[in-house]
């Protein structure tokens, strides 16, 4: 059963997280999947920093729980992931510089939480990137010049933030 918590930090990991899809934990470094898909399973708690340990994962799909917490910053050791959904949960923090490293990444959708700060100009690397999506955060500031690198891109949505500034044309 996924409902429950993801990771509560205060106990050992696998004691807090959901299976994956063969009932192996997702934190204590065995589940070798290439999936993580738990929309809308009344999750709560925190992403685990051990997530960042599954080496194949390509598709990670979190949205409509309650999770809240921050982005971690180990996610970014997930050089196969190509979507991540995150929408619709109470995630709070910055959105990590280090997720400009995930040079497969192709969906990265974030909207509907509260992260703060500016979108990191490291996001203009994500050259298969196709779907940014950061609606209805409290993101600030303007957008990076960065982003024009993203060639890419069929949808850029960024509405519902403080963000200020022109989107940067394309020079890809």
């Amino acid at each position: 059963e996924a409902s429950g918590t993801i990771c509560d930090n205060s106990v050992p990991c696998s004691s807090g997280c959901p299976a994956g899809d063969d009932a192996t934990s997702l934190c204590d470094g065995r589940y070798t999947g290439t999936t993580v898909y738990l929309y809308g399973k009344e999750l709560s708690g925190t992403i685990p920093p051990q997530l960042g340990d599954i080496s194949l994962l390509k598709h990670l799909s979190l949205e409509g729980n309650s999770i809240s917490g921050t982005i971690p910053a180990e996610m970014s050791k997930l050089s196969q992931l190509k979507y991540v959904r995150l929408y619709n949960n109470i995630i709070s923090g910055t959105i990590p510089s280090d997720m400009g490293k995930l040079s497969q990444l192709y969906n990265l959708w974030l909207n509907n939480n509260a992260i703060s700060g500016t979108i990191p100009p490291e996001t203009g690397k994500l050259s298969q990137l196709n779907i940014l999506s950061l609606t209805t955060n409290s993101l600030s500031g303007t957008i990076p010049a960065e982003l024009s690198k993203l060639s890419q891109h069929d949808v850029l949505s960024l509405h519902s933030n403080s963000i200020s500034g022109t989107i940067p044309s394309e020079t890809g």
